[in-house]
């Protein structure tokens, strides 16, 4: 029978020692590899949810920009009302000889540090919004079939033709399309009107798909 001596007991206990550290060393090496592929991936990620949101019909996100859509629609079709019945210069530079350009949105500046409502801060752009507004909002909805609760189906019909006329009349006032002269000015201009007129209407239809309704 052999003593088993103190050599003997430290030799025995190295290659657990080692085991446990060659162990260990794969370990912290996956999970820097799996932190540095979360990091990267984190934006990409972002993009990704934000798109599904905004693409998927009932989403929060669509629902949102099917609104903010509507309301960018009714802004340009606005446009011929600001011209016309409040004199202003164009909103938009698509087929116009001049036009306020951006500066008309709000804008901030750092240095020096200064923030500008810009067009908004005037109250008539308020009341031209909310005439447009409330006139595509009407045609939206006798274009996209909406019922009028106890109201006579005829009237809203002869109010919604009588608002499709008036905006027509204005937005090809607001922009002539014969006074270009090239027969591709004149074709691109009387489309642009055309698809200003109904803008709104189009842009209803696509919030409702994007909320799913």
């Amino acid at each position: 029978m052999t003593i088993p001596t103190k050599q003997s007991k430290q030799s025995s206990t190295v290659p657990k020692t080692e085991s446990r550290t060659s162990r260990r060393q794969p370990d912290m090496v996956d999970t820097l590899v799996t932190w540095v592929f979360r990091v990267i991936s984190f934006p990409l990620w972002i993009v990704t949810t934000i798109v599904g949101q905004m693409l998927t019909p009932g989403a929060a996100g669509a629902s949102f920009l099917g609104k903010l859509v509507f309301l960018f629609l009714v802004v340009l079709s606005s446009d011929s009302y600001w011209q016309m019945l409040f004199e202003g210069n164009a909103l938009f530079g698509w087929y116009e000889e001049t036009w306020t350009g951006w500066g008309w949105l709000p804008s901030l500046n750092f240095f020096p540090l200064r923030f500008s409502l810009g067009l908004f801060a005037n109250p008539m752009i308020w009341i031209c919004l909310g005439v447009g507004f409330i006139i595509q909002s009407f045609q939206s909805a006798c274009f996209n079939g909406e019922r009028f609760a106890h109201q006579n189906a005829r009237v809203i019909g002869l109010i919604a033709v009588a608002t499709w006329v008036f905006d027509i009349i204005m937005t090809f006032t607001s922009r002539y399309p014969l006074r270009y002269t090239e027969p591709s000015d004149v074709i691109g201009c009387i489309l642009f009107n055309i698809f200003t007129i109904g803008c709104a209407e189009w842009g209803r239809w696509g919030e409702k798909v994007l909320s799913g309704k």
